[in-house]
């Protein structure tokens, strides 16, 4: 009953995303409106709470020096297994590096651990979002324009928000100031300010990720493909994340991230740089697929650690 209880709102929240996408319930427009407040408002606020209230050691250190140098890896082998693919192959190295923390890691971690233990994923992602904003975004827009520029990407960094909720609740935690506030007189009213912000985001977001799971029949094989060399290659990393991590943290809900947020899909937002409409397809239909292994690697882990 506990598994079912942590499974089954996460399915009714992506079945009723897919349900309002099919019978047009929600139009476009308005689930992008739902979208920019889960991500560019409510999660920022989760960010900087589990971030400002994380625990800053020589062991957080080591864990972003490995997730980079994983992501690095996963990258590298993107390249090198370009072929396989064929004609769309050039985008590979951005489905197999990066992860989908935000729209998918913290909900799905948050239904298993809950709100109060998120820096633990948190800490995992701050690799992920130093490389999608600077190797990643560098490399997929050259691939889509063939050049891009530092102005270019320095406009699309200080656009995103989720970097300031990470860049504030570092800075917040490693001074010690957010603890002192949580624990001052006025901690309560914090608590409930941040609680009523962020209660809704797991719902919204997995509401979200629900209506954008969309196939494309003329490139499924080459996504499946892709999703099949991404799985297989992040296993072999997980393993390798594991050995080297497990060393350091023995926290049952650090163990619990580490593992989940190996399944994560590729970063939500690689279709927005493919040029082409085939390459759209292709990018969207693989991170649709590896949502599905996302969902089906979270119900395992519920019932393994539960």
């Amino acid at each position: 009953m506990d598994v079912l209880t942590i499974v089954l709102p996460v399915f009714v929240m992506l079945a009723l995303g897919m349900t309002c996408c099919r019978l047009k319930l929600i139009s476009r427009e308005g689930m992008d409106g739902i979208k920019l407040l889960a991500t560019n408002i409510m999660l920022p606020v989760v960010l900087v709470d589990a971030l400002g209230t994380a625990e800053y050691n020589t062991t957080t250190l080591l864990i972003l020096v490995v997730m980079f140098v994983q992501l690095m890896i996963a990258l590298f082998a993107g390249y090198l297994l370009r072929p396989v693919i064929g004609g769309s192959g050039k985008y590979l190295p951005f489905l197999t590096a990066s992860f989908e923390g935000g729209m998918m890691g913290y909900p799905l971690y948050m239904a298993i651990c809950g709100t109060a233990m998120l820096s633990n994923i948190a800490t995992l992602d701050m690799a992920n979002c130093i490389f999608t904003f600077t190797v990643y975004l560098t490399l997929i827009t050259a691939a889509g324009k063939g050049k891009s520029t530092g102005k270019d990407l320095l406009h699309t960094v200080l656009r995103a928000p989720a970097m300031y909720g990470v860049a504030i609740g570092i800075l917040l935690g490693v001074t010690g100031l957010l603890p002192k506030l949580a624990s001052s007189s006025v901690g309560g009213i914090y608590s409930a300010l941040v609680s009523m912000i962020t209660t809704p985001v797991s719902a919204l977001i997995l509401l979200c990720v629900g209506y954008d799971l969309q196939m494309d029949k003329r490139v499924l094989a080459a996504a499946g493909k892709s999703a099949a060399i991404r799985l297989i290659l992040q296993s072999v990393l997980l393993a390798g994340v594991w050995f080297i991590l497990s060393r350091f943290v023995s926290e049952r809900e650090m163990l619990i991230a580490i593992v989940l947020y190996a399944f994560m899909p590729p970063c939500f937002m690689s279709p927005l740089y493919a040029v082409e409409e085939k390459d759209k397809a292709y990018t969207s239909t693989t991170i649709s697929l590896y949502t599905l292994i996302s969902i089906a690697a979270f119900t395992v882990l519920t019932v393994v650690f539960n």
